[in-house]
């Protein structure tokens, strides 16, 4: 079989040669600014992101992208959410629903019943405005754990292609509560890693010509 081709599998589309290694979504948001403001916040997190500003175009994102993940946008323009609500439960979709809204939405409230009712993982709404911290926090169970790298990397070599950095941190009297100087620290961007743990490249204490 092809690449990306879908088989029929119990009446439902199967898709093989997708590796899903990151989690996907899928931002159904009428307004374009807000879809391109969530598109940066979720890139950042890991998400590969897809989107629809019209119900009628989440029927082939389901199908094509495989989203873990629905960002439904409550009050947009042209979204409608019982008709978004009505497309996810007819295609059976299994993934998780995460609703924003204005807090004193009637909409909102309406939106959460209904789709668990009719079996939708719903996610705890979101109420506008949100930090990105807070949207992290709900879609943290989607996001990947993978354990933080343990480079093995050469002193040298860091030094010599430029990954260390200086972070100063001020000095204080503890008298007068006034800044009295700053403490240099090494720090290694790696181009790959970002920051590094100092204990994965500070060379041992017997390496003095460092």
């Amino acid at each position: 079989m092809e690449h990306g081709q879908a088989e029929l599998i119990g009446g439902k589309p199967a898709i093989f040669g997708r590796r899903k290694v990151r989690p996907r979504t899928c931002v159904a948001v009428g307004k374009r600014h807000l879809r391109a403001f969530l598109q940066d916040v979720l890139e950042d997190m890991g998400f590969i992101i897809s989107e629809c500003g019209t119900a009628e175009e989440l029927p082939h994102v389901l199908c094509t992208e495989l989203p873990d993940l629905i960002l439904l946008g409550i009050g947009s323009d042209r979204i409608e959410p019982g008709r978004l609500l009505e497309i996810l439960v007819r295609e059976k979709f299994a993934g998780r629903v995460l609703a924003f809204g204005a807090r004193e939405s009637i909409i909102m409230t309406a939106v959460q019943q209904v789709g668990g009712e009719y079996g939708l993982v719903m996610l705890p709404p979101l109420r506008t405005p949100f930090a990105a911290e807070t949207l992290r926090d709900r879609v943290a169970m989607l996001l990947p754990r993978e354990p933080a790298p343990r480079p093995a990397v050469h002193v040298g070599e860091a030094l010599h292609a430029g990954w260390l950095e200086l972070w100063y941190e001020p000095k204080f009297d503890a008298c007068t509560l006034s800044r009295r100087g700053a403490e240099a620290l090494v720090r290694m961007r790696h181009p790959t890693w970002g920051v590094v743990p100092q204990a994965y490249f500070h060379p041992r204490a017997s390496r003095s010509a460092f």
